[in-house]
């Protein structure tokens, strides 16, 4: 009985020792656990908070990261978090990688200053854990003060932030997103003006468009300021818009009343939250007597008298009167007679009629010149034309015209023997003349439109211009038929760096019933359609098609020649021209004309205020013209087509 008794006893001991055992185990390892932390004490808490040296050097040799773990992020993923850190698992234990990296973490901009770095000794490494702590999250986003832009494009830019903790940076990096936007569409003033959160994670923001209060014009003298301000599109009230603007200031200085304009910007004495607009002005002189000469391909050695006015009485009218008097042809050609002509042109322009935005052009003229359509023949032209054009507001860059004329046609021979050789080389009977002589009185009646984004009237670098029109001529006198034509074309300047440009181009044309005479005919080959070809080698017939392209660039290392504003405004073109006639006329078999052709060359472009470039090209066909094969010079003024 005594034994068993002791056995019991010794039982209840070790049960009790047992019990004892597993109670403490616990606390044992949390106890072990916090004396490998010991360990590593300097970078439990690695933060703004300075280190003690001499304890991190203790551990920093030799120790490997076996393992990082995030704690207490619940929106931002961990391996968002650990992909930006320069220490990564399997790298070498360093305080200050670790001190630099909280500094990373904490630059995402999506936690509080609460960060933490508690590394955990193991017997193959360090596991490092890194604590965070979440700044609240973005809930949604209030939108007020826009008008010009939609809240829901906005908000495209916005919303990606939403469910994510708030982050300081990436809201400024929207809000220059947002002003990036207004400013790609010309709100150039646009800013954010407020950006506020609430409690519940609404993040507010307040936008300033940029609003125009006023509108004030100094510099003018002798121009009335309604003139002025009818070109302005941009009202008080309206948002300020720079590609608005920059076409109002082009619209001034179209009326070629100024030497400059000029805009400034300044916050309104009324309301600082608003702007005052001053358009500035140089008036220069606009009323003009010209007298000069030169060369042309057509015109030959000319000269001119004229008086032109583009601010009539202060009105912004124009009223010109010209006279010009030339030599004729400066190259001898076949076909044409080389004798001197004259012109006389009377213009006046109203550009806004009765104050609508119809322009009212009337303008009256008198010529005879030797003949480009009709071989060795002379032309008398003698009529006046009125055109009104609009420009259409519900798109921009548009407009249209109408135009309505008379015009008195006379084609006599200009040299009878000549072309009787010509008509009995070719085996064609002389009495078929007549057909190229045909005359008459018309009238005439055109609509046409006019789409044009250049950024510039004279010497343009970028955009496009195209058209397109119909005239019908109906014939009232003479030994004409009436007859109808159908015009387009279109030319697309692209910008290279900042000085070089690629025009590249198109034109169409056809008779659209009626038997077209010669005069009125088709022409391709000379200045303004084929270069390197005489004027109308390649062709004349009812209708045609060409294309051509052309690089304009600044002569090489002519700014490190002189600093000369006029020099470095000259511009070496490179071209290309190709095109073709459809349904030849009479001449074109008289002296054999191919009916089509390509041509390349090069030249230069004279830019000249005012005026517009004065072209010098040297043109070399790359197709043949009954045998011939040569380079052409040719001169002439403004852009081609």
């Amino acid at each position: 009985m005594t034994k068993i008794l002791l056995n019991k006893k010794i039982m209840t001991l070790l049960l009790s020792l047992s019990l004892v055992v597993f109670l403490l185990q616990p606390a044992l390892a949390q106890k072990k656990d916090e004396e490998e932390e010991k360990q590593f004490t300097p970078a439990q808490f690695i933060s703004p908070k300075k280190l003690d040296d001499a304890q991190n050097r203790a551990y920093d040799e030799g120790i490997i990261i076996k393992k990082i773990e995030i704690e207490g992020n619940n929106l931002v993923k961990s391996e968002d978090i650990i992909k930006n850190l320069s220490i990564q698992e399997g790298t070498k234990f360093d305080r200050n990688e670790i001190k630099n990296d909280l500094r990373i973490i904490y630059d995402m901009g999506y936690f509080t200053e609460k960060i933490k770095a508690v590394p955990k000794a193991t017997s193959s490494g360090v596991v490092l854990k890194i604590r965070v702590e979440e700044n609240i999250p973005v809930t949604g986003f209030n939108i007020t003060g826009n008008k010009v832009v939609s809240t829901d494009e906005i908000s495209k830019i916005l919303n990606i932030q939403i469910g994510l903790p708030q982050n300081i940076m990436e809201l400024n990096r929207a809000v220059k997103q947002v002003e990036d936007l207004y400013a790609e569409k010309g709100y150039v003033l646009a800013r954010v003006k407020e950006l506020t959160d609430d409690p519940d994670g609404i993040i507010n923001l307040k936008l300033n468009e940029g609003i125009i209060d006023d509108i004030k014009i100094t510099g003018n003298t002798r121009t009335k300021e309604f003139v002025i301000r009818r070109n302005i599109l941009t009202s008080p009230g309206m948002v300020y818009n720079e590609n608005t603007l920059k076409q109002d200031l082009t619209r001034i200085y179209g009326t070629q009343a100024f030497a400059d304009v000029r805009r400034v910007l300044s916050a309104s004495e009324k309301n600082p939250d608003k702007y005052l607009l001053t358009v500035e002005v140089d008036e220069k002189r606009t009323g003009a007597v010209s007298l000069g000469g030169g060369v042309d391909t057509g015109s030959g050695l000319f000269g001119s008298l004229g008086y032109s006015d583009n601010n009539f009485r202060g009105v912004g009218q124009q009223l010109s009167l010209n006279f010009m008097t030339g030599s004729g042809m400066v190259q001898y050609d076949r076909d044409f007679i080389r004798r001197a002509n004259f012109q006389l042109e009377t213009r006046f322009v109203e550009p806004r009629f009765r104050q609508t935005l119809n322009s009212l052009e009337i303008k009256s003229f008198a010529k005879e010149f030797g003949s480009y359509q009709v071989p060795l023949g002379i032309e008398r032209r003698f009529g006046g034309e009125i055109e009104v054009a609009r420009p259409f507001k519900k798109v921009p860059n548009l407009a249209g015209s109408v135009s309505l004329g008379v015009e008195t046609i006379d084609v006599r021979e200009g040299d009878y023997d000549r072309i009787l050789g010509i008509f009995n080389e070719r085996g064609v009977d002389i009495s078929r003349r007549a057909e190229q002589l045909v005359g008459g009185t018309f009238i005439s009646l055109g609509p046409s439109l006019m789409y044009d984004t250049r950024n510039n009237m004279l010497n343009p670098t970028d955009g496009i211009y195209s058209s397109i029109g119909y005239k019908e001529s109906y014939a009232i006198s003479g030994d004409s038929d009436s007859f109808g034509k159908f015009t387009a074309g279109a030319k697309k300047y692209f910008p290279i760096g900042k000085k070089s440009t690629i025009v590249v181009g198109g034109r169409f044309g056809s008779v659209s019933h009626g038997d077209l005479p010669e005069f009125a005919a088709f022409r391709l080959g000379g200045t303004n359609t084929m270069r390197g070809f005489s004027e109308g080698d390649v062709g004349n017939g009812e209708g045609f098609l060409m294309a051509s392209a052309e690089l304009r660039t600044p002569v090489p290392f002519m700014e490190k020649i002189t600093s000369m504003k006029f020099f470095n405004n000259i511009r070496t073109a490179f071209f290309l021209d190709a095109g073709t006639i459809f349904q030849d006329t009479l001449t074109n078999q008289l002296y054999n004309r191919p009916g089509h052709g390509i041509a390349a060359g090069t030249g230069l472009r004279f830019l000249i205020p005012g005026v517009g470039p004065i072209r010098v090209d040297y043109g070399y066909p790359l197709t043949s013209i009954g045998g011939d094969k040569k380079g052409r010079f040719t001169f002439g003024f403004g852009d081609t087509f």
